[in-house]
């Protein structure tokens, strides 16, 4: 009859679908698999003991460099503004500030463009890497101001000053982004190890796997060699 095989074809169609038989991917889990991916890639960890070690080194640079860091400011700043001649330095041209304001404001600009351009990489965010431009400019204008104010001749400053200025909000604000850094690094990888723990997904295998039939396929068949 017709009907009865216009029946049976419908249900072959149905079972032989791909929808019907595969079921549809949480687009959520396949983001967090994109991001995983590419933190392994570019962190390069080579198992989830590796990935364990790696938490631990950047969690300890981190901290020994925000320390450092509080500790050359107290130092440099807060103890020394008299003797390095902090007095001299002018105020900003944008902004209005001191220098005691701009070592805090230097290394709170270089934390948060270091933030935002690790959140906007891993995310691809076009936004927030557009942000992090804006905030490394502006943190690169307040560091070569005094060099700027020397060329100038505002106020009563020397090259000794301007270079003892800058010298030191550059390295606060290293300190800061490699701290920020690391530290940023060490919460990722501690997302992937969470992650493949609580989903027991082994992409070190797969990925090892596909590095192995890369080399594979370049190897000159046997035919060849003889």
């Amino acid at each position: 009859m017709v009907i009865g095989d216009d029946a049976v074809n419908d249900s072959l169609s149905a079972a032989n679908s791909p929808t019907s038989s595969i079921p549809n991917d949480d687009s959520m889990n396949q983001s967090s698999l994109e991001m995983m991916e590419s933190i392994i890639q570019r962190l390069q960890p080579q198992n989830r003991h590796d990935i364990r070690d790696m938490i631990f080194q950047r969690g300890r640079i981190s901290g020994a460099m925000l320390i450092m860091a509080i500790l050359l400011w107290w130092i440099s700043v807060e103890k020394g503004a008299e003797r390095l001649g902090d007095s001299v330095i002018p105020i900003s041209q944008l902004g209005g500030f001191e220098f005691a304001e701009l070592s805090l404001i230097v290394p709170s600009i270089a934390l948060l463009a270091t933030l935002v351009m690790s959140i906007g990489r891993e995310r691809g965010n076009a936004v927030l890497s557009n942000l992090a431009g804006i905030l490394v400019i502006l943190g690169a204008f307040y560091i070569l101001e005094p060099f700027g104010n020397l060329v100038l001749g505002t106020g009563e400053m020397d090259v000794q000053n301007a270079i003892s200025a800058s010298g030191r909000l550059t390295m606060l604000a290293l300190l800061l982004h490699f701290a920020t850094r690391f530290f940023f690094e060490a919460l990722l990888l501690q997302w992937v190890r969470t992650w493949l723990l609580s989903n027991d997904v082994d992409i070190f295998s797969s990925t090892n796997q596909n590095i192995h039939e890369g080399h594979t396929d370049e190897e000159v068949p046997l035919a060849y060699e003889m």
